[in-house]
């Protein structure tokens, strides 16, 4: 069975951070391009036979010109779009950065919040972005999940209820029928 990937896409100005992960929030790949070759970049992406299932767009800088743009692409290879909140996904991001590329030396005595990032981190915005998404859906398959388990657990309950009236209905005629024939034999 082939593995399902989302595309995420963290949209600038001038540069978009893509980010492609595995379902389970695996980044499988990350990238920087130019965001007038994005619906190009995205279209190529879409080709490859990766199985990508889903991009997801920030909601950040550029988007109301760029979300368009993948939806075109994405809908010609039948691949779902979404947009998400990006909120502080840019902090993240450095977060991220450090701990992907944790500094050596002297380095390491200047406190994180002093450290200058010496490069764009707009494809770790885009990772951010989708494991958003990713826990966005994950929650909601829980919440749905455990709606389901609730509504088999009402129904378990009703059924048991049905069935518990069903017998004190016959034992009560099994009642009535035993003092009807008690009258009937006096």
């Amino acid at each position: 069975m082939s593995k399902a990937y989302v595309l995420a896409v963290d949209p600038g100005n001038d540069k978009t951070g893509l980010a492609k992960l595995s379902r389970d929030g695996e980044l499988v790949e990350r990238a920087i391009v130019s965001t007038d070759n994005l619906p190009e970049e995205i279209d190529n992406r879409l080709k490859k036979p990766s199985t990508i299932e889903h991009v997801v767009c920030g909601n950040g800088t550029n988007h109301k010109h760029i979300y368009p743009l993948i939806q075109e692409a994405a809908r010609q290879h039948k691949v779902t779009t979404s947009l998400i909140d990006e909120s502080y996904s840019t902090e993240e991001a450095k977060k991220l950065y450090w701990e992907f590329n944790p500094p050596r030396g002297l380095k390491k005595m200047v406190p994180q919040g002093m450290r200058t990032i010496p490069e764009p981190v707009d494809d770790l915005t885009a990772f951010v972005i989708g494991t958003r998404y990713i826990n966005k859906e994950i929650k909601i398959a829980e919440r749905k999940a455990a709606e389901e388990a609730l509504a088999a657990q009402r129904q378990a309950e009703k059924r048991k209820a049905q069935e518990a009236e069903a017998e004190e209905t016959e034992f009560e005629q099994d009642v009535l029928e035993h003092y009807t024939d008690q009258e009937e034999n006096k």
